[in-house]
């Protein structure tokens, strides 16, 4: 190992070492899910997430006496500017796929725009930052093999903990657990608010599990109206000419994937140029490039969309997508059912689509799973943080009760606790 030593923190029967940016602890090959594999905590995801120039990543290794029995990866932000989904200050009351104010009521919208308006400009004093979460909207704790759900459940209860000290370890204001879903939120929140953290829905993951074993199967499942909407989308894909060309492994991620990923980030306004779209697909390679799955949508030999998927086992999760200004028209054929097509013929059993664009995916068959984050902040705007954040889980709340899919509340969000200042005795 190289760098600065390990730090150790302790909570209850657990051990944590914290280590410095660039090391990994010995036993990290031996984490993972027994049941159902998950890219989000693959030890090469979190090696292709320590790739990142926007944020400085830590292992976080846990251990029960000298057993290492869970391995996470914590980011921290040391001023705004990071990954807006991964950085706990300004996500917390910007509007985004995660902050929806305009389905707020009118007097919870005026003390919405009142509350963020008082915010400090860059939200200095809740810098540096420290969130548990790994890109790809997960909280990507990766448990040791053989673990039970009961035993799983008693690690997560104690990272909320964990992870405030390792934050006070480096120096951080704010602390943040994100997007963790059941079965471990009951878990975490309830030993999250004892620490003096705010329960926040931040959205849910698209999940589309597919019972069937081929194409012509999973058509004949659907009900009437989806079938209709499946033959129209994908009728008039195949009639502008389009057809779906699959590419496996490192080679997908080619010139002409980058290109369509820069000026699909550029119409959307999001960060990142040629250069910092070449690193990100340079590190997919290098670590996890023989997992890429590259589904194009060509036509008259041009590729003029892809969506990239990232295989772990019989599931894929979409990693990002592009599409060149022609081939806008075909992102709901090629993404889900193209996608679909794809899949059930190479033993694909379920598709993860992640969050946002909930009607669409809601509407196409995907089931949406409700992934939660609790956020500390320290005074003096701390309450303010509170307020904000309790209006940010109401709006995202009825965002979902809209699509249709209302998601069972926590604990601490049916009874708020008090407020507890980041810092402050308990």
């Amino acid at each position: 190992m190289t760098g600065a030593p390990t730090v150790t923190i302790q909570d209850g029967p657990y051990t944590a070492r914290l280590f410095a940016p660039d090391d990994h602890p010995e036993q990290d090959d031996t984490t993972g899910h027994d049941e159902r594999e998950l890219v989000w905590d693959d030890t090469r995801w979190l090696r292709f997430t320590a790739h990142t120039d926007l944020h400085e990543t830590h292992c976080l290794q846990v251990l029960e006496g000298d057993r290492p029995v869970a391995l996470a990866t914590l980011l921290l932000t040391r001023r705004a500017g990071g990954l807006l989904f991964y950085d706990a200050p300004r996500l917390a009351g910007t509007a985004s796929p995660m902050a929806e104010p305009e389905l707020l009521d009118p007097a919870e919208r005026e003390h919405w725009d009142r509350l963020t308006a008082s915010l400090p400009e860059g939200r200095p004093d809740q810098y540096p930052s420290l969130a548990l979460a790994t890109f790809g909207n997960h909280h990507g704790v990766a448990h040791a093999r053989g673990c039970s759900p009961r035993q799983r459940a008693s690690v997560m209860a104690a990272l909320p903990a964990l992870v405030r000290q390792a934050a006070a370890q480096l120096g951080c204001r704010s602390t943040a657990l994100l997007y963790v879903g059941e079965p471990e939120a009951e878990a975490v929140d309830a030993a999250a608010t004892r620490a003096g953290y705010r329960a926040t829905l931040l959205g849910a993951d698209a999940v589309h599990e597919l019972n069937a074993d081929t194409w012509d199967q999973y058509t004949a499942g659907l009900g009437s109206r989806r079938r209709r909407g499946l033959r129209k989308e994908v009728g008039a894909y195949e009639q502008s000419g389009f057809r779906t060309v699959a590419t496996t492994g490192p080679a997908g991620l080619d010139d002409t994937v980058i290109d369509l990923q820069v000026a699909h980030r550029e119409k959307y306004g999001l960060p990142g140029g040629l250069d910092r779209v070449r690193r990100d697909f340079a590190a997919l390679r290098e670590e996890i490039g023989e997992s890429c799955v590259v589904l194009g949508a060509v036509r008259e030999d041009r590729m003029l969309g892809f969506a990239l998927y990232l295989r772990a086992g019989d599931s894929l999760f979409l990693r990002t997508v592009g599409f060149a200004p022609e081939g806008a028209g075909c992102y709901l054929a090629l993404t889900y059912h193209e996608s679909t097509r794809w899949a059930l013929e190479n033993g694909i059993r379920r598709i993860h689509y992640g969050l946002a664009t909930y009607e669409a995916k809601f509407q196409r068959g995907c089931q949406l799973q409700p992934r939660w984050g609790w956020f500390a902040f320290q005074e003096p705007d701390a309450v303010t943080y509170r307020e904000v954040l309790d209006l940010q889980s109401r709006s995202i709340e009825r965002r979902l009760e809209r699509v249709g899919a209302p998601a069972t509340p926590l604990p601490s969000r049916l009874s708020p606790p008090a407020p507890t200042p980041l810092g402050a005795a308990r």
